[in-house]
C-alpha cells in the first residue's frame, strides 16, 4: 500500500484523538474502572463487531454504476444478489 495513503493508521489516529477528547471531555482519568463480566462481554462483542464492520467496508471495491442509481430518486439502492 502506498505510504501517502495509510487509511488504517489514519482511522487508528483519529480514533484515539476522539476517545481522548471524549474522556477529557467527561472528566475521566486513566486508572482502574470496575466493570462487571457482562459489561465487559459487551464492550468486546461491540469492539469486534465494529472491527468486522469497519473491515467489510475497508475491504469492499464496489462500483456505482447507473444501473444501481433509482432514475426516479436519483438514489443508491443496494440490491440483494441471491
Amino acid at each position: 500500500m502506498n505510504d501517502d495513503f495509510n487509511l488504517d493508521e489514519s482511522q487508528k489516529r483519529l480514533m484515539e484523538l476522539l476517545v481522548s477528547r471524549t474522556l477529557n471531555k467527561y472528566g475521566v482519568k486513566r486508572g482502574s474502572h470496575n466493570l462487571s463480566e457482562r459489561e465487559k462481554e459487551n464492550l468486546r462483542a461491540t469492539i469486534q463487531s465494529l472491527q468486522k464492520q469497519a473491515d467489510l467496508l475497508i475491504n469492499s471495491q464496489k462500483s456505482v454504476t447507473e444501473k444501481d442509481v433509482n432514475p426516479v430518486t436519483n438514489t443508491y439502492e443496494i440490491k440483494d444478489k441471491k
